[in-house]
């Protein structure tokens, strides 16, 4: 990862002092068009530097970091994060990502050939302001009445699971942000075959169909009552079906795309296969997946759901890890701004991980060791604005490579098959102006 880590890093320098990328910040034209003490590349470089405080300490610690004495006021911070378009982190985040899958594809890990991708969306906490309510709804809470509702965000996720933290999010629900992912997702590793991992929430016949007309392969968890009729005739554990388009599953209500339903009237039918498993709770699930018998074995298919497991692990790393849901604002800019320059942080910390743990040693130890991504985060929060500053190429090298040394040194146990438990509370921890200072 060595090499892909250090381009990265350069591409992202790159992209935020440029004029062409500025242009792409604006939310207006004449956004960052004069000279101010936070102008374009240090807003950026600020976001990307937050630590989940106060804003007035993040103020501070930013510009110690930066060593300028003279800071700028809460206001005007706000007055400038308000000018910055928040999609100006997700086309960050997939240049990122497009150098990885198509400048070093011999960094990307592969199982049988396929890369494969967890989709699933998480509830993310916001400030519980009646703004923030009217942009992104409210879940409720035992109390019934509109004034005892509460703010969430639901953010849609595609998790690359192989290659521990290569991905790219969107604000839509789950079978909408599921064919979002899979036509961005197509761009990104257009070059490489992926098996889409998914649980019951996901589960839409257009989704399917996409994927059987674009060549892409999909494993979903199966709620009781979808395709009863055809599962009703299953006999073993493992078996196809043949899931006929009938006029009912034909209605245009199930489909975004008209495309995509004349395709199933044209197909008619596609054999799909139903494996049916059990957990170490007794319970039994079903699977459908359109991935060959010849090609995966019933014990492959079981082995390649499990993986779905390390999305939630992602989230609890996104949420408690790396303080996303500490957002400073209830402006939907700025929430937006936090969480997208959130996952592209989280993607340049795992690749890092990765490559610092190429300098464990393993044999010396009676476990497995990784590194310990907690102390990962903060090295990184730390050294990483020192290396987007410094202007010597050999010198910002010299300084990611000491980074990269620091976090070799924190190494912790593998913990196989623990589970975080996500228990909902309807209550916000991180309120904005209750945030820490320290």
């Amino acid at each position: 990862m060595v090499k892909f880590n250090k381009e990265s890093i350069e591409l992202i320098r790159n992209k935020i002092n440029s004029e062409e990328f500025k242009t792409t910040g604006r939310l207006k034209k004449t956004s960052f068009t004069r000279k101010r003490k936070m102008g374009f590349t240090k807003l950026m470089e600020y976001i990307l530097n937050k630590k989940g405080l106060t804003t007035s300490m993040e103020i501070n610690n930013f510009y110690n970091d930066i060593n300028e004495e003279e800071n700028i006021s809460n206001q005007s911070l706000l007055d400038q994060r308000l000018k910055l378009n928040p999609e100006v982190f997700i086309t960050l985040n997939k240049d990122y990502l497009k150098l990885f899958y198509q400048e070093h594809k011999e960094e990307v890990t592969l199982y049988k050939g396929y890369l494969l991708k967890a989709i699933d969306g998480s509830d993310f906490e916001i400030p519980n302001t009646k703004k923030s309510k009217k942009v992104y709804g409210t879940v409720g809470t035992k109390v019934t009445d509109k004034a005892n509702t509460i703010a969430r965000a639901t953010v849609s996720t595609c998790y690359d699971v192989l290659n521990e933290g290569f991905i790219s999010s969107y604000r839509t629900s789950e079978n909408k942000s599921s064919l979002e992912h899979l036509k961005h997702d197509q761009e990104i590793t257009k070059d490489y075959k992926s098996i889409y991992i998914m649980d019951r929430g996901y589960i839409s016949i257009e989704f399917m169909l996409s994927c059987i007309k674009n060549n892409s392969k999909f494993l979903i968890r199966l709620d009781s009552k979808a395709y009863e009729k055809e599962r009703s005739k299953i006999g073993s554990n493992d078996e196809y079906i043949n899931l006929e388009y009938t006029n009912n599953r034909l209605k245009r209500r199930h489909y975004q795309s008209e495309k995509i339903r004349l395709y199933a009237k044209e197909i008619k039918s596609s054999k799909l296969r139903i494996v049916t498993y059990e957990l170490n709770t007794g319970e039994v699930e079903q699977l459908i997946t359109n991935l060959e018998m010849d090609e995966f074995t019933y014990d492959d298919i079981v082995e390649l759901y499990g993986k779905r497991w390390e999305i939630e692990t992602l989230y609890y790393s996104l949420k408690w890890k790396l303080k996303t849901e500490k957002f400073t604002s209830s402006f939907k800019t700025i929430i937006e701004q936090d969480f997208f320059s959130s996952v592209l942080v989280f993607n340049m910390i795992s690749s890092m991980i990765k490559e610092a743990e190429e300098k464990i040693e393993q044999q010396k130890y009676k476990h497995e060791m990784t590194i310990n991504e907690n102390m990962a985060i903060g090295l990184f929060k730390n050294e990483m604005i020192k290396i987007m500053l410094e202007e010597d190429k050999n010198k910002r090298l010299k300084l990611y490579d000491n980074l990269i040394n620091k976090m070799s040194k924190y190494k912790i146990p593998i913990r196989k098959d623990r589970k975080y438990k996500v228990h909902f509370s309807p209550y916000n921890k991180n309120s904005y102006n209750k945030l820490s200072s320290i």
